[in-house]
Parts: structure tokens; sequence; C-alpha cells
């Protein structure tokens, strides 16, 4: 008997494609989510650390030039909660996209299943009447001879 087929089986295939391209696409946006938290770590890190280094020094200049690093800082942690904030609608844009393409190929994977199912089913009646045709013959054989 011959192996199972299944006619959709490139569509099945493209779809799988396209769902690995989806999820490496999520994968690079929630990088850029994790370089950007990164960062934002960096940043506090940072800021306790100058604010020890201000705070043990009694200059009013170190104290001027804390504060100006300061809001720099600042500055730049609204400019990565700003990237955070796109990056996270991206990362939700992603993410349906993603789940399309699972349900696209699930589809298919239930109607290949089904369809095997089916021709399992067949080829086990077919054997079966395969069987039953020889033991006939096999009965016919014993009385006519």
């Amino acid at each position: 008997m011959k192996h199972f087929v299944f006619s959709m089986q490139k569509i099945l295939d493209l779809r799988n494609f396209e769902l690995d391209q989806a999820e490496a696409d999520l994968g690079k946006v929630n990088a850029e989510i994790a370089r950007v938290n990164r960062s934002l770590e960096q940043i506090a890190k940072e800021r306790v650390s100058f604010s020890a280094y201000s705070d043990s020094s009694s200059e009013f200049g170190v104290w001027h030039q804390t504060q100006d690093y300061f809001i720099f800082l600042d500055q730049k942690k609204e400019g990565l909660l700003a990237e955070l904030a796109e990056l996270q609608l991206l990362a939700e844009k992603k993410r349906e996209v993603v789940r399309t393409c699972m349900q696209k190929v699930k589809v298919l994977e239930k109607l290949r299943d089904k369809k095997r199912e089916d021709w399992q089913d067949a080829a086990n009646k077919q054997d079966e009447k395969i069987v039953d045709d020889v033991v006939t013959a096999q009965q016919n054989r014993k009385m006519n001879g």
C-alpha cells in the first residue's frame, strides 16, 4: 500500500515557515526590549553610585556636576522609556502575528491528522478485505478440492 500523502503539505510547510519568521521577529523585538531594560538598570546603578559619591564630597562643584549628570541620566532614561513603550507596542503586534500564524498551522495540522486518520481507516479496511478474500479463497479450495 502506498504511504500517506497530504495534498496541502506545501501550504503547511509555508505556514510553518511564516510561523518561524514571525517567532524570529518577535525574538528580535524581545531582545531589543531586554537591551533597553538593561540600559535602564545601568542608569539606575549609575545614579546610585554617583549619589553616594556626591554625598561623600563636601565640595559644591562635585555636587553641581553630579546634579548635571543626573539631569543627563534623566533625559537618557526618558528617551529609553519612550523607546521601551514603542517596542512593547511592536512586541504585542508581533505576538498577534505569531498567534495568527500558530492558528493557521494548527488548522492545517488538524486537517492533516484527520486525513491521515481517514487514510489509515481506509487502509485497515482494505487490509481486512484482502484477508477476508484470502480466507474465503482458502475455504473455497478446501470445499472444492
